[in-house]
């Protein structure tokens, strides 16, 4: 069994596992983004978050769909309301329940970490849009109609459906890996500057774990993910990976994710 450790930071699932002797860090795509920097969770802390009341008039106003990507959209925040209960989910990802500290900030803990939520709003008509911040970062989600998030899901839905993967995807992961076997450092200009920054701050911990797997003999396309991510097999001289990419239309890839392969 695995142990992970698991935050939202900036729109994305962060976790660190380990790949036969390998530890290597795990970027894996909820809100099919990069993250905008790598950690463990914070310590919660021991004194309790202040109790803040809103009207559902109030918080009505924050209901609706956040879009993530700055090209296409490559996921949709929705947040919904129940009774004066704010909740956001991610596009394949879990319902989250959010709490307000003022009128306009919200926080989301999970596994003992704070994450600060903003929406960008006049204080009279509905949210323009939400904004993450975690470890220094911030992450803007503009507001999107209705239609064009229905469109983003019956378009995913579709993909998953057919089992298609975004054009340039696995030679994407070709590419990086290649590079990391040699000690190379990645084509920054094809990742996103969140993906791009991570990269480098982690860079010689990635090529140690991935230069520790041997040479890869084999790159299998599996599936698509419910978030839209695509996912690889990678098989190694000494061991195996899952591999998630998101990337987008002009292959700029945003998010990745390296785990043990899922149990059959």
């Amino acid at each position: 069994m695995n142990t992970m450790s698991e935050i939202i930071l900036s729109g994305q699932w962060v976790r660190r596992c380990k790949a036969r002797a390998a530890a290597l860090l795990c970027l894996a795509p909820v809100f099919a983004v990069a993250v905008a920097q790598v950690g463990a969770p914070g310590a919660p802390s021991s004194a309790p978050a202040p109790q803040y009341s809103l009207s559902a008039a109030m918080l009505r106003r924050y209901v609706g769909h956040y879009r993530v990507g700055d090209t296409d959209i490559q996921g949709v925040v929705t947040v919904a309301l129940s009774g004066t209960q704010l909740t956001m989910q991610p596009t394949g990802g879990p319902l989250l329940e959010i709490k307000p500290q003022s009128a306009t900030h919200f926080l989301l803990q999970v596994g003992g970490a704070e994450v600060g939520l903003d929406f960008v709003t006049d204080g009279k008509k509905p949210a323009t849009a939400l904004i993450v911040h975690q470890n220094g970062q911030n992450v803007t989600m503009a507001r999107m109609d209705d239609a064009a998030a229905a469109q983003f899901a019956a378009d995913l839905a579709a993909r998953v459906q057919s089992n298609t993967p975004r054009p340039g995807s696995q030679a994407a992961i070709n590419d990086w890996l290649s590079r990391m076997a040699k000690g190379q450092p990645p084509d920054y200009s094809k990742m996103s500057a969140q993906l791009a920054g991570l990269m480098r701050s982690n860079a010689d911990r990635l090529a140690s774990g991935i230069s520790s797997l041997g040479s890869l003999k084999t790159l299998t396309f599996q599936n698509v993910a419910p978030n839209g991510a695509d996912i690889y097999q990678a098989q190694f001289d000494n061991g195996v990976l899952q591999i998630l990419i998101v990337i987008d239309s002009k292959g700029i890839i945003s998010g990745l994710l390296l785990q043990p392969p899922s149990a059959p």
